[in-house]
Protein backbone atom coordinates (compact mmCIF):
# COMPACT_ATOMS: atom_id res chain seq x y z
CA UNK A 1 0.00 0.00 0.00
CA UNK A 2 1.31 3.44 -0.89
CA UNK A 3 1.91 6.00 1.85
CA UNK A 4 0.16 8.72 -0.14
CA UNK A 5 -1.35 9.03 -3.63
CA UNK A 6 1.16 9.96 -6.32
CA UNK A 7 0.45 12.59 -8.91
CA UNK A 8 0.91 11.62 -12.56
CA UNK A 9 4.10 13.71 -12.67
CA UNK A 10 5.50 12.08 -9.51
CA UNK A 11 4.69 8.63 -10.86
CA UNK A 12 6.40 9.43 -14.15
CA UNK A 13 9.54 10.66 -12.38
CA UNK A 14 9.77 7.57 -10.20
CA UNK A 15 9.34 5.29 -13.22
CA UNK A 16 12.21 7.14 -14.92
CA UNK A 17 14.30 6.66 -11.77
CA UNK A 18 13.51 2.94 -11.81
CA UNK A 19 14.57 2.60 -15.44
CA UNK A 20 17.88 4.36 -14.76
CA UNK A 21 18.74 2.37 -11.66
CA UNK A 22 17.74 -0.94 -13.22
CA UNK A 23 20.51 -0.32 -15.74
CA UNK A 24 22.98 0.74 -13.03
CA UNK A 25 22.31 -2.26 -10.80
CA UNK A 26 22.47 -4.66 -13.71
CA UNK A 27 25.97 -3.43 -14.50
CA UNK A 28 26.96 -3.16 -10.81
CA UNK A 29 25.06 -5.91 -8.92
CA UNK A 30 26.78 -5.15 -5.58
CA UNK A 31 26.10 -1.39 -5.68
CA UNK A 32 24.01 -1.34 -2.51
CA UNK A 33 23.51 2.42 -2.69
CA UNK A 34 21.73 2.11 -6.04
CA UNK A 35 19.85 -0.98 -4.88
CA UNK A 36 18.49 1.02 -1.93
CA UNK A 37 17.14 3.66 -4.30
CA UNK A 38 15.69 1.04 -6.66
CA UNK A 39 13.97 -0.85 -3.85
CA UNK A 40 12.40 2.31 -2.46
CA UNK A 41 11.33 3.49 -5.92
CA UNK A 42 9.58 0.16 -6.57
CA UNK A 43 7.78 0.48 -3.23
CA UNK A 44 6.60 4.01 -3.97
CA UNK A 45 4.86 2.93 -7.19
CA UNK A 46 3.33 -0.15 -5.59
CA UNK A 47 5.59 -2.75 -7.24
CA UNK A 48 5.93 -4.74 -4.01
CA UNK A 49 7.15 -7.95 -5.62
CA UNK A 50 9.99 -6.11 -7.36
CA UNK A 51 10.78 -4.26 -4.13
CA UNK A 52 11.02 -7.57 -2.26
CA UNK A 53 13.19 -9.07 -4.97
CA UNK A 54 15.51 -6.07 -4.75
CA UNK A 55 15.63 -6.48 -0.96
CA UNK A 56 17.13 -9.92 -1.55
CA UNK A 57 19.77 -8.46 -3.84
CA UNK A 58 20.42 -5.71 -1.32
CA UNK A 59 20.90 -8.19 1.53
CA UNK A 60 23.43 -10.09 -0.58
CA UNK A 61 25.23 -6.87 -1.51
CA UNK A 62 25.51 -5.82 2.14
CA UNK A 63 26.70 -9.30 3.07
CA UNK A 64 29.34 -9.31 0.32
CA UNK A 65 30.55 -5.89 1.52
CA UNK A 66 30.87 -7.15 5.10
CA UNK A 67 28.06 -4.89 6.37
CA UNK A 68 26.46 -7.68 8.36
CA UNK A 69 24.22 -5.55 10.56
CA UNK A 70 22.64 -3.88 7.51
CA UNK A 71 22.35 -7.28 5.80
CA UNK A 72 20.56 -8.64 8.88
CA UNK A 73 18.13 -5.70 8.90
CA UNK A 74 17.34 -6.34 5.25
CA UNK A 75 16.81 -10.06 5.88
CA UNK A 76 14.45 -9.29 8.76
CA UNK A 77 12.44 -7.05 6.45
CA UNK A 78 12.15 -9.90 3.95
CA UNK A 79 11.05 -12.41 6.60
CA UNK A 80 8.03 -10.26 7.46
CA UNK A 81 6.77 -11.07 3.96
CA UNK A 82 8.27 -14.56 3.60
CA UNK A 83 8.77 -16.03 7.10
CA UNK A 84 10.07 -19.39 5.89
CA UNK A 85 12.30 -18.33 3.00
CA UNK A 86 15.15 -20.90 3.12
CA UNK A 87 17.76 -18.68 1.46
CA UNK A 88 17.13 -15.82 3.90
CA UNK A 89 17.12 -18.17 6.89
CA UNK A 90 20.48 -19.53 5.78
CA UNK A 91 21.89 -16.03 5.32
CA UNK A 92 20.68 -14.96 8.76
CA UNK A 93 22.44 -17.96 10.29
CA UNK A 94 25.68 -17.06 8.53
CA UNK A 95 25.38 -13.41 9.54
CA UNK A 96 24.79 -14.28 13.19
CA UNK A 97 27.82 -16.57 13.19
CA UNK A 98 30.05 -13.87 11.75
CA UNK A 99 28.74 -11.21 14.12
CA UNK A 100 29.34 -13.51 17.09
CA UNK A 101 32.89 -14.16 15.90
CA UNK A 102 33.45 -10.43 15.49
CA UNK A 103 32.00 -9.74 18.96
CA UNK A 104 34.23 -12.36 20.54
CA UNK A 105 37.28 -10.82 18.92
CA UNK A 106 36.27 -7.34 20.11
CA UNK A 107 35.72 -8.61 23.67
CA UNK A 108 39.15 -10.18 23.60
CA UNK A 109 40.69 -6.87 22.50
CA UNK A 110 38.84 -4.94 25.20
CA UNK A 111 39.99 -7.44 27.80
CA UNK A 112 43.60 -6.94 26.74
CA UNK A 113 43.40 -3.14 26.73
CA UNK A 114 41.17 -2.67 29.78
CA UNK A 115 37.55 -1.58 29.57
CA UNK A 116 38.05 1.82 31.15
CA UNK A 117 41.00 2.65 28.93
CA UNK A 118 39.09 1.69 25.78
CA UNK A 119 36.07 3.76 26.74
CA UNK A 120 38.23 6.77 27.50
CA UNK A 121 40.00 6.34 24.18
CA UNK A 122 36.72 6.46 22.29
CA UNK A 123 35.77 9.70 24.00
CA UNK A 124 39.16 11.22 23.25
CA UNK A 125 39.04 10.17 19.61
CA UNK A 126 35.55 11.58 19.11
CA UNK A 127 36.55 14.84 20.76
CA UNK A 128 39.58 15.15 18.52
CA UNK A 129 37.49 14.53 15.39
CA UNK A 130 34.93 17.14 16.37
CA UNK A 131 37.71 19.61 17.02
CA UNK A 132 39.02 19.19 13.49
CA UNK A 133 35.60 20.05 12.05
CA UNK A 134 35.47 23.60 13.34
CA UNK A 135 37.05 24.77 10.07
CA UNK A 136 33.98 24.25 7.90
CA UNK A 137 35.09 26.89 5.41
CA UNK A 138 37.34 24.19 3.94
CA UNK A 139 35.13 22.73 1.22
CA UNK A 140 37.70 20.67 -0.70
CA UNK A 141 37.31 22.94 -3.73
CA UNK A 142 41.09 23.18 -4.15
CA UNK A 143 41.35 19.38 -4.26
CA UNK A 144 38.63 19.24 -6.91
CA UNK A 145 40.50 21.91 -8.88
CA UNK A 146 43.73 19.87 -8.79
CA UNK A 147 41.83 16.79 -9.96
CA UNK A 148 40.35 18.66 -12.93
CA UNK A 149 43.79 19.97 -13.92
CA UNK A 150 45.58 16.63 -13.54
CA UNK A 151 42.89 14.86 -15.55
CA UNK A 152 43.26 17.57 -18.23
CA UNK A 153 39.53 18.24 -18.17
CA UNK A 154 40.16 22.01 -18.22
CA UNK A 155 43.10 24.30 -18.80
CA UNK A 156 45.01 25.18 -15.64
CA UNK A 157 44.46 28.91 -16.17
CA UNK A 158 40.66 28.64 -16.36
CA UNK A 159 40.49 26.32 -13.35
CA UNK A 160 42.57 28.72 -11.22
CA UNK A 161 40.45 31.69 -12.29
CA UNK A 162 37.19 29.86 -11.50
CA UNK A 163 38.60 28.61 -8.19
CA UNK A 164 39.53 32.13 -7.10
CA UNK A 165 36.05 33.41 -7.96
CA UNK A 166 34.24 30.54 -6.20
CA UNK A 167 36.34 30.76 -3.03
CA UNK A 168 35.78 34.52 -2.88
CA UNK A 169 32.03 34.03 -3.31
CA UNK A 170 31.85 31.34 -0.62
CA UNK A 171 34.12 33.09 1.89
CA UNK A 172 31.27 34.84 3.68
CA UNK A 173 27.96 33.44 2.51
CA UNK A 174 24.84 35.39 3.55
CA UNK A 175 22.14 33.36 5.34
CA UNK A 176 19.87 31.24 3.14
CA UNK A 177 22.32 31.36 0.24
CA UNK A 178 23.53 28.34 -1.72
CA UNK A 179 27.30 28.01 -2.00
CA UNK A 180 28.82 28.50 -5.43
CA UNK A 181 29.99 25.40 -7.32
CA UNK A 182 33.31 25.16 -9.13
CA UNK A 183 31.82 22.74 -11.67
CA UNK A 184 28.96 25.13 -12.42
CA UNK A 185 31.38 27.97 -13.12
CA UNK A 186 33.59 25.82 -15.33
CA UNK A 187 30.95 23.90 -17.26
CA UNK A 188 28.26 26.60 -17.51
CA UNK A 189 25.71 25.17 -19.97
CA UNK A 190 28.13 22.70 -21.57
CA UNK A 191 26.29 19.45 -20.76
CA UNK A 192 28.76 17.31 -22.71
CA UNK A 193 31.68 18.67 -20.69
CA UNK A 194 29.80 18.21 -17.41
CA UNK A 195 29.00 14.59 -18.26
CA UNK A 196 32.68 13.96 -18.97
CA UNK A 197 33.67 15.48 -15.61
CA UNK A 198 31.06 13.49 -13.69
CA UNK A 199 32.18 10.30 -15.40
CA UNK A 200 35.79 10.98 -14.37
CA UNK A 201 34.72 11.69 -10.79
CA UNK A 202 32.70 8.47 -10.62
CA UNK A 203 35.69 6.48 -11.89
CA UNK A 204 37.96 8.14 -9.34
CA UNK A 205 35.72 8.07 -6.25
CA UNK A 206 33.42 5.10 -6.99
CA UNK A 207 30.47 7.23 -5.89
CA UNK A 208 27.17 6.21 -7.46
CA UNK A 209 25.39 8.78 -9.62
CA UNK A 210 21.85 9.89 -8.81
CA UNK A 211 19.69 11.71 -11.38
CA UNK A 212 18.42 14.09 -8.70
CA UNK A 213 16.31 16.04 -11.17
CA UNK A 214 14.14 12.94 -11.66
CA UNK A 215 14.21 11.59 -8.11
CA UNK A 216 11.19 11.84 -5.81
CA UNK A 217 13.08 13.79 -3.13
CA UNK A 218 11.89 13.50 0.46
CA UNK A 219 11.88 17.18 1.44
CA UNK A 220 11.69 16.42 5.15
CA UNK A 221 15.19 14.93 5.22
CA UNK A 222 17.34 17.97 4.33
CA UNK A 223 16.25 20.09 7.35
CA UNK A 224 17.67 17.36 9.60
CA UNK A 225 21.08 18.90 8.83
CA UNK A 226 22.15 22.48 9.61
CA UNK A 227 22.05 24.99 6.74
CA UNK A 228 25.85 25.21 6.85
CA UNK A 229 26.01 21.63 5.57
CA UNK A 230 23.20 21.77 3.02
CA UNK A 231 23.18 25.28 1.56
CA UNK A 232 26.75 25.99 2.61
CA UNK A 233 28.49 23.05 0.91
CA UNK A 234 26.06 22.40 -0.95
CA UNK A 235 24.73 18.92 -0.03
CA UNK A 236 21.25 17.48 -0.61
CA UNK A 237 20.01 14.76 1.76
CA UNK A 238 17.37 13.38 -0.60
CA UNK A 239 16.01 10.26 1.05
CA UNK A 240 15.98 8.27 4.27
CA UNK A 241 15.68 4.49 4.05
CA UNK A 242 15.67 2.56 7.30
CA UNK A 243 18.79 3.83 9.13
CA UNK A 244 20.47 5.17 5.99
CA UNK A 245 20.53 8.80 4.89
CA UNK A 246 21.26 9.37 1.19
CA UNK A 247 23.10 12.59 0.36
CA UNK A 248 23.98 14.05 -3.04
CA UNK A 249 26.93 16.34 -3.75
CA UNK A 250 28.89 17.60 -6.75
CA UNK A 251 32.28 17.75 -5.02
CA UNK A 252 33.25 14.36 -3.55
CA UNK A 253 36.54 15.84 -2.29
CA UNK A 254 34.79 17.81 0.46
CA UNK A 255 36.03 15.49 3.21
CA UNK A 256 35.44 18.03 5.98
CA UNK A 257 31.79 18.49 5.02
CA UNK A 258 31.17 14.76 4.66
CA UNK A 259 32.69 14.11 8.07
CA UNK A 260 30.52 16.84 9.59
CA UNK A 261 27.38 15.31 8.09
CA UNK A 262 28.22 11.90 9.54
CA UNK A 263 28.76 13.40 12.98
CA UNK A 264 25.52 15.41 12.78
CA UNK A 265 23.17 12.45 12.36
CA UNK A 266 22.70 9.04 13.91
CA UNK A 267 22.42 7.31 10.55
CA UNK A 268 24.61 5.56 8.05
CA UNK A 269 25.33 8.13 5.32
CA UNK A 270 25.57 7.08 1.67
CA UNK A 271 27.05 9.56 -0.78
CA UNK A 272 26.07 10.16 -4.39
CA UNK A 273 27.18 12.43 -7.19
CA UNK A 274 24.63 14.68 -8.88
CA UNK A 275 24.64 17.57 -11.33
CA UNK A 276 25.31 20.93 -9.64
CA UNK A 277 22.23 22.45 -11.30
CA UNK A 278 20.03 19.63 -9.98
CA UNK A 279 21.43 20.15 -6.47
CA UNK A 280 20.74 23.90 -6.61
CA UNK A 281 17.22 23.44 -7.97
CA UNK A 282 16.40 20.83 -5.32
CA UNK A 283 17.68 23.04 -2.49
CA UNK A 284 15.74 26.00 -3.85
CA UNK A 285 12.57 23.91 -3.75
CA UNK A 286 13.20 22.53 -0.26
CA UNK A 287 14.09 25.88 1.32
CA UNK A 288 11.78 27.96 -0.92
CA UNK A 289 14.62 30.14 -2.15
CA UNK A 290 14.51 32.55 -5.05
CA UNK A 291 16.30 31.66 -8.26
CA UNK A 292 18.85 34.45 -7.72
CA UNK A 293 20.46 32.34 -4.94
CA UNK A 294 21.78 29.87 -7.50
Amino acid sequence: MLEHPLSDQDHKQIVQTIEMFEVITQAQPDDYQSLEILKEAYRKVGRDADSLRTSRRLAEAYFNAGSYTLAMQECETITTEEPNAPDITAMLGEIEARLQASGAEMAKTIGQNGAGQTHGGLIDIRGARVGKLTNLHQRGTDHLAKFLIVQQLFLEEEVKAALELVEKTNKELPPQTIAASLLSHLCQDNIEKLEKVLSALIDRTKFAYVPLEYYDVDRQVAPMLPDALTLGRPFVPFDLVSRTMMVACSNPFDATGREAVQQSVDYTVMWYLARPSAIVKTLQGIYRLETKNS
